[in-house]
């Protein structure tokens, strides 16, 4: 199973202030959308519950410590788990957040699909640092603000070095 890491991330490292993102670009949720529809995503139970819903055309895994009492009715595409151990039987899994699902499969990863946003925000919520001794980057595309992007950001993708 291929590991993916897929985030947006402020320039100093914040993802999230309040269970919330903290900016609105467009074209990030095209991109987080075009990458993982049509795969299996992983996010925490906080990240979960900020979203509110599962997310569609993708099988939703749910990360949980406390598995029993997690509830939840709608059970078609979703998974719940308290160990990456119990997915199987995946070509690729997006790691989608929070804070500690990030921490936690950081080191299993293959790759990284990271915006960065380049302006220092200050949240509750932080992406791991990428360590350059472990992980490449392959390719950057810079996008300047706009009318529908209020900061210059960039998709960069890292690949673990072997």
């Amino acid at each position: 199973m291929k590991i993916v890491l897929i985030a947006a991330v402020s320039i100093n490292g914040f993802i999230g202030k309040n269970n919330q993102l903290m900016w609105h670009l467009p074209n990030d949720l095209k991109r987080f959308k075009n990458l993982t529809t049509g795969e299996s995503v992983l996010m925490g139970r906080k990240t979960f519950e900020s979203i509110g819903k599962i997310l569609p055309k993708r099988k939703n895994i749910i990360l949980t410590k406390n598995k029993k009492n997690f509830q939840f009715k709608n059970k078609i595409n979703v998974q719940i788990v308290s160990s990456i151990k119990q997915i199987e039987n995946l070509k690729n899994l997006f790691v989608i957040g929070g804070e500690k699902t990030y921490a936690y499969t950081i080191e299993k990863a293959h790759s990284i699909e990271l915006t960065l946003i380049h302006k220092k925000f200050y949240g509750d919520a932080k992406f791991p640092k990428i360590d350059p001794k472990k992980w490449k980057k392959i390719h950057e595309l810079i996008y300047e603000k706009d009318k529908n992007h209020l900061f210059n950001y960039s998709f960069i993708r890292f690949e673990k070095n072997k």
